[in-house]
């Protein structure tokens, strides 16, 4: 789910905050969401890039997550 479904959405998000993509903060970002890290930790980490903004990020980030989980989940997909 991370690198098929989020890595895109994490690409623009990123564009939006920085102004330019970065790909390393995405590669970081998608290692750990496929690590099941904590919302807390990734939060601590991308507030030292993303400020202010890091909080609304990660909220973002793991609504989108929630849902393509369920979606692949209703449709009896293993992951």
């Amino acid at each position: 789910i991370a690198e098929e479904y989020m890595k895109p959405w994490i690409v623009k998000k990123i564009v939006e905050y920085l102004g330019e993509e970065e790909e390393s903060l995405t590669d970081f970002i998608v290692s750990n969401l496929q690590d099941h890290c904590k919302p807390t930790e990734l939060l601590e980490e991308l507030t030292m890039v993303l400020d202010e903004d890091g909080e609304q990020f990660v909220l973002k980030l793991w609504r989108m997550l929630i849902y393509h989980t369920l979606v692949k989940k209703s449709e009896g997909n293993k992951f």
